[in-house]
């Protein structure tokens, strides 16, 4: 059927006792969080199998790799294979219509206030998921591009504005080598914007760039200056998107992280804004719908005993940033997939509205 993930070997192969086994070990270490014995298996399967068969089928799913025993005398818990198998094939994402109602109104309480909106878009998500909820801003190189303008500091400074279509605002700070009066610096907002309303900031740069190695002469002083102001505005060094990070306390109620090592280098990382960003533009990247990246899928060390669920936003056709949540593997994968879906999805329609 067109849409539905292709099933991985492990699952091609598996019986459908080591399917139940794996499934029912699955839902209780997600509640418990604690390995799963054979016993406590035994009261979750739906099949009619004895005590040594459950132990025969763990062993079984255990060599291939599926599940692993922290502990000589512990049960076993599930790997990042097992995780993806189920997340792929054995759950369907779900929330409630009182959940996406509360999360369409608290973005509606904050229409018109973009970065506002972001913020509470990563609250949202935090709080429904009591995990670590993440919005990576709107990349610059993605949107449409509505105003222009500087605003002087001193003779040696100027902060360049530059307004998006969906109302997201980067600054700046730009070094100029020649005195500019504020009414000099208004005028030059004016010309660069008519130049470039409607336009994408690559497609500026290019636009500037072709303009400055036009003959100079056809221009006034003020409009040259204005082309080479515009190109330190709109270069790409600076203008890397955000991450907002709401939840992480969250994460010091998770047995997973109750080793502290593994808690520092977890907080971290989250507070490393280029990790997050190369992490989420991995799936800025991506195909559209929410994708999860399970453990040590993330190729990042202090990520490894996390999983993330994210998904693009956009402005109608044009996906511009990503939302996600950030937890341990033994989250409520259902549910949470359908949170970062709806997100991701209600900031796209109010961000499209905002545009036009």
């Amino acid at each position: 059927m067109a849409g539905k993930p292709q099933k991985t070997p492990a699952e091609k192969t598996l019986a459908a006792r080591q399917v139940e086994v794996l499934r029912a070990i699955i839902r209780q270490h997600l509640v418990s969080g604690e390995p799963v014995a054979s016993k406590s298996v035994l009261r979750g399967v739906k099949l009619d199998l004895s005590a040594a068969s459950i132990r025969s089928v763990m062993a079984e799913l255990e060599e291939r790799g599926l599940l692993e025993q922290p502990h000589t005398s512990a049960g076993r818990v599930p790997t990042d294979t097992a995780y993806r198998l189920y997340v792929d094939e054995m759950i369907r994402p779900r929330m409630t219509l009182q959940q996406a109602q509360a999360i369409d109104d608290a973005l509606e309480r904050s229409r018109g206030d973009v970065p506002e909106m972001l913020s509470e878009a990563s609250r949202q998500l935090s709080q429904f998921s009591n995990q670590v909820g993440l919005v990576l801003s709107p990349e610059i190189q993605r949107v449409i591009v509505k105003h222009l303008e500087f605003v002087r500091l001193d003779a040696k400074r100027v902060v360049s504005i530059l307004v998006a279509g969906s109302g997201v605002v980067y600054n700046r700070v730009l070094d100029v080598d020649e005195a500019l009066t504020q009414g000099e610096l208004d005028r030059i907002g004016r010309q660069l914007t008519e130049e470039i309303c409607g336009r994408t900031l690559p497609e500026m740069r290019d636009l500037l760039m072709q303009r400055l190695s036009e003959d100079q002469a056809a221009y006034d002083q003020l409009l040259a200056r204005a082309l080479r102001l515009g190109q330190q505005a709109v270069s790409a060094e600076g203008l890397d998107p955000d991450v907002i990070v709401e939840g992480t306390a969250n994460l010091i109620e998770s047995p997973e992280f109750a080793d502290l090592d593994v808690l520092r280098g977890l907080m971290r990382t989250l507070d490393e804004k280029k990790t997050l960003v190369g992490l989420l533009g991995r799936v800025l990247g991506g195909d559209g719908g929410p994708q999860v990246v399970i453990g040590e899928e993330s190729h990042v060390s202090d990520l490894a005993s996390c999983s993330l669920i994210a998904s693009n936003y956009g402005v109608g056709d044009r996906v511009v940033g990503t939302v996600g949540i950030v937890g341990p593997r033994r989250m409520e994968y259902a549910r949470t997939i359908a949170l970062v879906d709806h997100l991701a999805q209600a900031l796209s329609r109010m961000l499209f509205e905002a545009d036009n």
